[in-house]
């Protein structure tokens, strides 16, 4: 493969302060650690966590102070400073591994229910199931209202609403049948392990070791460790094409563009806003290198990128045309304007009432949506949407309040391109995604510019290493130690009152116990929802948050050997009864499977919800006897 003989442009000096003097910059740390107190009081909003963490802090000041430990401490920090090629090889290996085993422990001690829980995990979890059988969707559900849930499309074709980038990426596991989560933990542990190398490159190897350890302190980090959303697939697609794009600035080859590029290609049909917050910066490092080059090498170095990424376009175009009708309306366009009305993008006055036939549906958007979305208009782009993401951000992306301290001096060494790489991404992901309503409201967004805060967080040492060099020694003891012991008390193992897990589905999970101990299969099982329904005297409304009526154990429904359908009926009273409205599915089972029993899921009874309700045939013939008389 042919490669570009442009070198890219030098850097000015391996310390952080080209850009002025060490006495201006003396003169400006007292300034800015002061910002930082102010930084830790507003926006950390002075919380100093658990009672023994200012002892802490106090303890790594005081060991930075006493040579024995100063030396030590450095000794061990210029060991790990410059690996070599190889061994940064094998150490990058060695902490993936280490990391997707330990965030696995860290569930496990935490005793976390390895299973789907929210509505968008069902849902890639169907979208697997058809890969693993070759497809990107399937044909149109026979009955599609027994089968109409969250996140699903049922006509005109079935197929998860998402894009295919993640379920692409977590496939293998089903088809080398293991569980599904060893998909997003081998993904959690290889972007622990991309993390290490890039700030091997853009730092030294002592601080990739310690943004590794943030990482893993980061609790949102932990918890997506084992669900099967697409943010951690965004962030491993968005590391390889930051590390693809530093090994690019070092030797101008082709072969990173094509890595940089596929990994683009692939985060666009995975999270395309994130991806293109990661795309506009590896762009803008390109043009800044290659701004004094022939346009010729500019057009190869796009050509290179654009041919990498574009399989993974056709990708997305063949799944638009088959599941909306047109090449350029994606599955998630076309299901967010018909379940949330106006999610994307800025509008002017007051969401639609009702969006749904199915109650749960209907539900969650008034409890959840439609508020959200109705605040999302322009006038509030300051004062709800940027401060709102900027709050997720500063608390779910921040492994401890106590970095405001000294984050603030990180502002004085970000101007080597190298960090623009890494940090870039945060202002840009604060913009892009201001245009989505919910990225203010969901906190597992922000794992996608964890390494740009994990950046901010650690330049400061060397800032302060280069601005006082005759200090060095003391300032990575004291500041060393110090992100060490915050890092460890946000580890559930060292901390007992911290847990991952934000969302809890105890209704799920008794479910899936009745099921597998009650229902033998074959069976239909529909499920009654109840919304403002009396029962022993009181209005019951079941939780929308919760919806059992997945088939995610099957590509197909049909395949289930225990079939998940809504129970239509108002009122459960009726069932096999003149009206009765699941009489199109009982007709539909008794032609292709006639033996088929039903049970009925009665979600708002406390006692006896499960109730044996016939095979197809017998529902079948009784509904129409009752019917025809």
């Amino acid at each position: 493969m042919p490669a570009d003989k442009t070198q890219p442009p030098p850097d000015l000096t391996e310390t952080t302060l080209w850009w002025t003097s060490r006495r201006t910059a003396a003169c400006l740390t007292p300034v800015f650690l002061f910002l930082g107190v102010e930084c830790w009081l507003v926006v950390g909003k002075g919380n100093y966590g658990h009672q023994n963490l200012p002892l802490m802090i106090l303890l790594a000041i005081i060991c930075g102070l006493i040579p024995p430990i100063q030396r030590t401490f450095n000794w061990l920090w210029k060991s790990a400073e410059h690996p070599s090629p190889r061994t940064r090889i094998s150490l990058a290996i060695a902490i993936g591994i280490a990391s997707s085993l330990f965030l696995y422990w860290t569930q496990r001690y935490e005793q976390t229910p390895f299973r789907p829980k929210f509505h968008d995990e069902f849902s890639y979890l169907i979208q697997m199931r058809m890969l693993a059988r070759g497809h990107l969707w399937m044909p149109a559900i026979p009955r599609p209202d027994f089968f109409d849930t969250f996140y699903v499309f049922v006509t005109p074709v079935y197929a998860s609403m998402y894009f295919p980038g993640a379920a692409i990426m977590y496939v293998p596991a089903l088809l080398l049948h293991l569980p599904y989560y060893i998909a997003p933990l081998a993904a959690s542990g290889a972007c622990a392990a991309l993390l290490y190398l890039i700030f091997t490159d853009i730092l030294d190897g002592a601080s990739a070791l310690l943004a590794v350890l943030i990482l893993l302190s980061m609790g949102m980090f932990r918890m997506m460790s084992i669900m099967l959303m697409a943010q951690t697939p965004t962030l491993l697609l968005g590391l390889t094409m930051t590390c693809a794009l530093l090994q690019w600035r070092h030797a101008h080859k082709a072969r990173w563009l094509i890595i940089l590029g596929a990994a683009a290609g692939w985060a666009a049909i995975t999270r395309p806003a994130d991806a293109l917050c990661f795309a506009i910066v590896a762009a803008s490092v390109i043009a800044m290198d290659l701004r004094r080059t022939s346009w010729h090498i500019c057009a190869k170095t796009a050509a290179w990128i654009f041919a990498a990424a574009l399989p993974f376009l056709a990708i997305q175009l063949t799944l638009n045309r088959n599941v909306t009708g047109q090449w350029l309306t994606t599955p998630f366009a076309r299901y967010t304007d018909l379940n949330y009305p106006g999610a994307i993008g800025f509008h002017q006055g007051n969401a639609p009432l009702h969006v749904s036939n199915v109650p749960e549906k209907q539900l969650f958007y008034e409890l959840y949506a439609k508020g959200v979305i109705e605040q999302h208009q322009l006038k509030n782009l300051i004062a709800i949407e940027l401060s709102g993401e900027w709050a997720a951000v500063s608390t779910a992306a921040m492994p401890d309040a106590f970095f405001w301290l000294i984050l603030p001096m990180s502002i004085l060494a970000l101007w080597d391109r190298r960090f623009w790489a890494l940090w870039g991404m945060l202002p840009l992901y604060l913009v892009v995604l201001a245009g989505y309503s919910f990225s203010a409201v969901l906190p597992h967004y922000v794992v996608v510019v964890m390494p740009a805060m994990i950046l901010l967080c650690l330049l400061p040492i060397r800032f302060l290493t280069d601005t006082f060099p005759a200090r060095a020694g003391m300032i990575r003891t004291m500041i060393g130690l110090g992100i060490i012991a915050l890092t460890l008390a946000a580890m559930p193992q060292l901390n007992r009152i911290i847990h991952d897990q934000y969302f809890e589905t105890p209704e799920l999970e008794q479910i899936d116990r009745t099921l597998s101990q009650q229902v033998p299969s074959p069976a239909v099982v529909m499920f009654h929802y109840n919304r403002d329904t009396l029962i022993n005297g009181k209005k019951i409304t079941d939780d929308p948050s919760a919806e059992p009526v997945f088939n995610s154990s099957v590509a197909w429904p049909d395949d289930a050997p225990i079939i998940r359908a809504h129970d239509l009926n108002t009122n459960v009273s009726t069932i096999g009864k003149p009206g009765d409205q699941d009489h199109p599915l009982y007709e539909y089972y008794a032609r292709i499977d006639p033996k088929r029993v039903f049970y009925l899921y009665d979600r708002g009874q406390l006692t006896a919800k499960l109730r044996r309700l016939g095979t197809a045939l017998e529902l079948t013939q009784a509904t129409r006897a009752s019917t025809s008389h």
